[in-house]
């Protein structure tokens, strides 16, 4: 099975928390115009009440001629490579990582007003963290028609979540805590916490394997 049982991540805290950390998604599509499968990136936003994500790319991107389509989108949190100096119970180096899969469906909005409050929506979510956010109610009318001209708007309904996190979960406690220092002390303090979320995990904390 791969991955394996416990690095299947399918708590939805787990998975919604790491989108919301790491909004930069890779979107995966068959391109029907040139048979080629094509990668775009791009920031989405989750709408939790409608459980959808939301987004917008320019016109010109190949995104654009897929909708009704099904897409893939892949999430990437904090990764790191592993010694096994850092612990006395690692044999074998390794590389830990947390990464989100979504299915879904990609379809275009038309309508005016629906953009307006997606693009509400999607810039208040970014423009959160500052002391004084930028609104898109500052533009003028005439302003934003101009840009929307140039920019497509969409959402992705969810089908299906896979969450693949590889974070020492079938290790001990005490080699979580030894990993986690080892994280900690290199800067890399992202990941020391999601290897820490899992320190107290009765499911995955028996000793499969030495990587």
């Amino acid at each position: 099975m791969y991955p394996a049982r416990y690095f299947q991540e399918q708590h939805l805290e787990r998975l919604l928390s790491l989108v919301q950390q790491s909004p930069l998604a890779s979107i995966l599509f068959d391109n029907h115009l040139s048979g080629l499968n094509e990668v775009v990136y791009t920031p989405l936003v989750f709408d939790e009440a409608k459980w959808v994500f939301i987004g917008h790319v320019v016109k010109s991107n190949p995104l654009v001629q897929q909708n009704d389509s099904m897409v893939k989108l892949l999430f990437h949190g904090p990764n790191g490579y592993i010694s096994p100096s850092h612990s006395e119970a690692l044999t074998l180096p390794s590389w830990l990582y947390a990464n989100v899969q979504i299915e879904g469906r990609f379809e275009l909005v038309a309508d005016h007003q629906l953009k307006r409050d997606m693009m509400t929506q999607i810039t208040d979510h970014f423009e959160r963290e500052f002391h004084d956010p930028w609104l898109v109610s500052s533009l003028e009318t005439n302003k934003l028609d101009t840009l929307f001209k140039h920019i497509a708007f969409f959402t992705i309904s969810i089908e299906q979540w896979h969450g693949n996190f590889k974070l020492s979960q079938n290790k001990s406690p005490k080699v979580k805590a030894q990993i986690m220092q080892s994280l900690k002390t290199r800067g890399n303090e992202a990941l020391s916490e999601l290897v820490g979320s899992y320190i107290d995990d009765e499911d995955t904390n028996n000793k499969v394997a030495n990587y």
